[in-house]
Protein backbone atom coordinates (compact mmCIF):
# COMPACT_ATOMS: atom_id res chain seq x y z
CA UNK A 1 0.00 0.00 0.00
CA UNK A 2 1.27 2.95 -1.14
CA UNK A 3 1.62 6.31 1.51
CA UNK A 4 -0.15 9.84 0.94
CA UNK A 5 3.60 11.30 1.27
CA UNK A 6 3.70 14.74 2.52
CA UNK A 7 0.27 16.36 2.96
CA UNK A 8 -0.43 20.29 3.56
CA UNK A 9 -3.85 21.04 5.17
CA UNK A 10 -4.99 24.77 4.68
CA UNK A 11 -7.91 26.13 6.37
CA UNK A 12 -9.02 29.90 6.46
CA UNK A 13 -12.47 29.45 6.41
CA UNK A 14 -13.65 31.33 9.82
CA UNK A 15 -11.57 32.46 12.66
CA UNK A 16 -7.97 30.95 12.35
CA UNK A 17 -5.73 30.46 10.34
CA UNK A 18 -4.95 26.79 10.36
CA UNK A 19 -1.28 24.95 8.62
CA UNK A 20 -0.53 21.50 8.77
CA UNK A 21 1.87 19.57 7.62
CA UNK A 22 2.00 15.61 7.46
CA UNK A 23 4.16 12.85 5.93
CA UNK A 24 2.28 9.64 5.39
CA UNK A 25 -0.15 10.44 7.74
CA UNK A 26 2.22 11.43 10.45
CA UNK A 27 2.54 15.43 11.70
CA UNK A 28 5.67 17.27 10.92
CA UNK A 29 4.50 20.63 11.39
CA UNK A 30 1.12 22.69 12.56
CA UNK A 31 0.57 26.49 13.26
CA UNK A 32 -2.74 28.36 13.70
CA UNK A 33 -3.23 31.81 14.08
CA UNK A 34 -6.02 33.69 15.34
CA UNK A 35 -5.89 36.65 13.71
CA UNK A 36 -8.54 36.36 10.55
CA UNK A 37 -7.97 39.91 9.44
CA UNK A 38 -4.14 39.10 8.83
CA UNK A 39 -4.33 36.19 7.51
CA UNK A 40 -3.45 37.18 3.92
CA UNK A 41 -0.12 38.29 5.31
CA UNK A 42 0.78 35.44 7.34
CA UNK A 43 0.05 32.69 4.73
CA UNK A 44 2.74 32.68 3.04
CA UNK A 45 5.54 33.91 5.29
CA UNK A 46 4.57 31.40 7.77
CA UNK A 47 4.43 28.31 4.66
CA UNK A 48 8.17 29.46 3.65
CA UNK A 49 9.07 29.39 7.26
CA UNK A 50 7.86 25.86 7.60
CA UNK A 51 8.88 25.15 4.80
CA UNK A 52 12.62 26.11 5.29
CA UNK A 53 12.79 24.85 8.92
CA UNK A 54 12.10 21.19 7.42
CA UNK A 55 14.29 21.64 4.27
CA UNK A 56 11.57 21.21 1.72
CA UNK A 57 10.25 23.04 -1.12
CA UNK A 58 6.54 23.44 -2.82
CA UNK A 59 8.15 20.90 -4.93
CA UNK A 60 8.16 18.11 -1.95
CA UNK A 61 4.63 18.28 -1.26
CA UNK A 62 2.44 15.43 -3.38
CA UNK A 63 -0.99 16.40 -2.11
CA UNK A 64 -2.55 19.60 -0.58
CA UNK A 65 -6.40 19.69 1.04
CA UNK A 66 -7.23 22.86 1.38
CA UNK A 67 -11.32 23.50 3.60
CA UNK A 68 -13.51 25.10 0.50
CA UNK A 69 -15.96 26.85 2.62
CA UNK A 70 -18.73 27.87 3.61
CA UNK A 71 -17.43 30.58 5.48
CA UNK A 72 -15.24 33.49 5.46
CA UNK A 73 -15.17 34.25 1.47
CA UNK A 74 -11.32 36.37 1.85
CA UNK A 75 -10.44 33.63 4.13
CA UNK A 76 -11.90 31.02 1.21
CA UNK A 77 -9.73 33.07 -1.43
CA UNK A 78 -6.59 33.01 0.32
CA UNK A 79 -6.40 29.29 0.80
CA UNK A 80 -7.65 27.81 -2.78
CA UNK A 81 -5.60 30.67 -4.39
CA UNK A 82 -2.47 29.26 -2.80
CA UNK A 83 -3.23 25.81 -3.05
CA UNK A 84 -3.87 26.49 -6.73
CA UNK A 85 -0.24 28.67 -7.44
CA UNK A 86 1.24 25.55 -5.24
CA UNK A 87 0.08 23.16 -7.93
CA UNK A 88 1.57 24.94 -10.36
CA UNK A 89 5.06 25.03 -8.90
CA UNK A 90 5.14 21.05 -8.62
CA UNK A 91 3.55 17.75 -9.07
CA UNK A 92 0.62 18.41 -6.60
CA UNK A 93 -2.76 17.07 -6.50
CA UNK A 94 -5.35 19.03 -4.43
CA UNK A 95 -8.80 18.08 -2.26
CA UNK A 96 -11.13 20.46 -1.15
CA UNK A 97 -12.27 19.52 2.53
CA UNK A 98 -15.89 20.40 4.03
CA UNK A 99 -15.81 23.11 6.78
CA UNK A 100 -19.01 22.13 8.31
CA UNK A 101 -18.33 18.36 7.31
CA UNK A 102 -14.76 19.38 9.71
CA UNK A 103 -16.78 20.47 12.45
CA UNK A 104 -18.79 17.84 12.73
CA UNK A 105 -16.23 15.20 12.88
CA UNK A 106 -14.31 17.43 15.57
CA UNK A 107 -17.46 17.06 17.45
CA UNK A 108 -17.58 13.39 17.06
CA UNK A 109 -14.03 12.67 18.05
CA UNK A 110 -14.22 14.91 20.75
CA UNK A 111 -17.20 12.91 22.36
CA UNK A 112 -15.91 9.63 20.95
CA UNK A 113 -19.58 9.19 19.03
CA UNK A 114 -20.11 6.25 17.74
CA UNK A 115 -22.36 4.67 14.59
CA UNK A 116 -25.88 6.53 14.33
CA UNK A 117 -25.25 9.75 16.44
CA UNK A 118 -26.49 13.00 15.42
CA UNK A 119 -24.03 16.18 15.08
CA UNK A 120 -26.44 19.76 14.00
CA UNK A 121 -23.56 22.05 12.79
CA UNK A 122 -24.60 26.02 12.89
CA UNK A 123 -21.78 28.44 12.00
CA UNK A 124 -22.10 32.55 12.05
CA UNK A 125 -23.03 33.63 8.28
CA UNK A 126 -23.63 36.97 8.62
CA UNK A 127 -26.27 39.29 10.72
CA UNK A 128 -29.16 37.83 11.50
CA UNK A 129 -28.23 34.52 9.18
CA UNK A 130 -26.62 30.62 9.83
CA UNK A 131 -25.09 28.33 8.34
CA UNK A 132 -26.74 25.04 9.15
CA UNK A 133 -26.24 21.40 8.34
CA UNK A 134 -26.65 17.95 10.55
CA UNK A 135 -24.99 14.73 10.06
CA UNK A 136 -24.58 11.32 10.91
CA UNK A 137 -21.79 9.74 13.27
CA UNK A 138 -19.90 6.48 11.85
CA UNK A 139 -17.41 6.80 14.80
CA UNK A 140 -14.93 8.30 15.91
CA UNK A 141 -12.22 7.41 13.10
CA UNK A 142 -14.38 7.89 10.51
CA UNK A 143 -15.80 11.17 8.90
CA UNK A 144 -19.13 12.37 10.23
CA UNK A 145 -22.00 11.88 7.00
CA UNK A 146 -24.09 15.24 5.90
CA UNK A 147 -27.71 14.08 5.97
CA UNK A 148 -28.84 16.84 4.06
CA UNK A 149 -27.38 19.81 2.22
CA UNK A 150 -26.00 22.96 4.31
CA UNK A 151 -28.69 25.53 4.49
CA UNK A 152 -28.46 29.31 5.04
CA UNK A 153 -31.18 30.13 7.78
CA UNK A 154 -32.23 32.75 9.86
CA UNK A 155 -31.77 31.39 13.74
CA UNK A 156 -35.00 30.87 14.78
CA UNK A 157 -35.42 28.44 11.76
CA UNK A 158 -32.34 26.85 12.43
CA UNK A 159 -33.06 26.21 15.66
CA UNK A 160 -36.57 25.00 15.05
CA UNK A 161 -34.48 22.27 12.51
CA UNK A 162 -32.67 21.17 15.05
CA UNK A 163 -35.22 21.10 17.69
CA UNK A 164 -37.34 19.44 15.33
CA UNK A 165 -34.56 16.62 14.23
CA UNK A 166 -33.90 16.11 18.24
CA UNK A 167 -37.69 15.42 19.13
CA UNK A 168 -37.88 13.05 15.80
CA UNK A 169 -34.51 11.33 16.99
CA UNK A 170 -36.17 10.79 20.78
CA UNK A 171 -39.22 9.07 19.54
CA UNK A 172 -37.98 6.80 17.25
CA UNK A 173 -34.63 5.92 19.59
CA UNK A 174 -34.44 4.34 23.44
CA UNK A 175 -33.19 6.74 25.76
CA UNK A 176 -30.00 4.43 26.32
CA UNK A 177 -29.02 4.38 22.44
CA UNK A 178 -25.46 4.16 21.95
CA UNK A 179 -24.97 7.04 19.93
CA UNK A 180 -24.98 9.07 22.56
CA UNK A 181 -26.92 12.69 23.09
CA UNK A 182 -27.63 14.79 19.43
CA UNK A 183 -24.31 16.78 19.39
CA UNK A 184 -24.38 20.68 18.68
CA UNK A 185 -21.31 22.65 17.88
CA UNK A 186 -20.23 25.63 15.83
CA UNK A 187 -19.40 29.65 16.25
CA UNK A 188 -23.26 30.36 15.93
CA UNK A 189 -23.70 29.07 19.86
CA UNK A 190 -21.40 31.88 20.90
CA UNK A 191 -21.94 34.29 18.25
CA UNK A 192 -25.87 34.29 18.52
CA UNK A 193 -27.78 34.38 22.01
CA UNK A 194 -30.63 32.63 20.77
CA UNK A 195 -28.72 29.33 20.85
CA UNK A 196 -27.01 30.31 24.46
CA UNK A 197 -29.77 27.90 26.30
CA UNK A 198 -28.79 24.61 24.38
CA UNK A 199 -25.85 24.77 26.81
CA UNK A 200 -28.39 23.97 29.12
CA UNK A 201 -30.52 21.09 27.51
CA UNK A 202 -30.64 17.59 29.06
CA UNK A 203 -31.93 16.15 25.49
CA UNK A 204 -28.30 17.11 23.48
CA UNK A 205 -24.78 17.88 24.18
CA UNK A 206 -23.44 21.47 23.04
CA UNK A 207 -20.16 22.49 22.55
CA UNK A 208 -20.11 25.97 22.63
CA UNK A 209 -16.20 25.97 22.50
CA UNK A 210 -15.81 23.93 19.31
CA UNK A 211 -15.79 26.73 16.97
CA UNK A 212 -13.10 25.28 14.67
CA UNK A 213 -11.93 22.40 13.21
CA UNK A 214 -9.34 20.39 15.43
CA UNK A 215 -6.45 19.25 13.50
CA UNK A 216 -6.93 15.33 13.94
CA UNK A 217 -10.52 16.33 12.23
CA UNK A 218 -8.76 18.10 9.18
CA UNK A 219 -6.07 15.12 8.94
CA UNK A 220 -8.77 12.83 9.15
CA UNK A 221 -10.50 14.54 6.33
CA UNK A 222 -7.52 15.05 4.72
CA UNK A 223 -6.74 11.40 4.50
CA UNK A 224 -10.93 10.55 3.42
CA UNK A 225 -10.26 13.09 0.43
CA UNK A 226 -10.57 13.13 -3.23
CA UNK A 227 -7.63 14.09 -5.19
CA UNK A 228 -7.31 15.85 -8.51
CA UNK A 229 -4.70 17.42 -10.82
CA UNK A 230 -7.28 20.51 -11.00
CA UNK A 231 -7.93 23.63 -8.59
CA UNK A 232 -10.36 23.63 -6.08
CA UNK A 233 -13.57 25.45 -6.38
CA UNK A 234 -14.87 27.76 -3.53
CA UNK A 235 -18.27 26.55 -1.66
CA UNK A 236 -20.53 29.75 -1.24
CA UNK A 237 -23.47 29.53 0.65
CA UNK A 238 -24.31 33.25 1.08
CA UNK A 239 -24.40 35.67 -0.99
CA UNK A 240 -21.70 38.14 -1.45
CA UNK A 241 -21.68 41.29 0.32
CA UNK A 242 -20.00 43.16 -2.85
CA UNK A 243 -23.00 41.87 -5.14
CA UNK A 244 -25.80 42.86 -2.92
CA UNK A 245 -23.88 46.18 -2.44
CA UNK A 246 -23.37 46.70 -6.24
CA UNK A 247 -26.51 49.66 -6.61
CA UNK A 248 -24.76 51.68 -3.61
CA UNK A 249 -20.95 50.96 -4.58
CA UNK A 250 -21.84 51.86 -8.26
CA UNK A 251 -23.29 55.33 -7.33
CA UNK A 252 -20.62 56.35 -4.72
CA UNK A 253 -18.63 55.55 -7.86
CA UNK A 254 -20.62 57.53 -10.09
Amino acid sequence: MHGTGRELILNAAEGALQIILTEDGRPLAAQEWHRPERATELLTPALREMFQRLDLTAGDLRRIACVRGPGSFTGIRLVLATAAALRRAGNVRLAGLDYMQALATSAVMARGMLWGGQVHVLTHARRNLVHYQPFMAYGPVIPAYATAEVRLLPPAEALEAVNAAVADRAGHEPANSRAGLPLVCGSALTRNALFAPLDERHDLDALPRLIQPTQEALCLLARHGDYFAADVEPLYVRPCDAVENLPELSRRQG
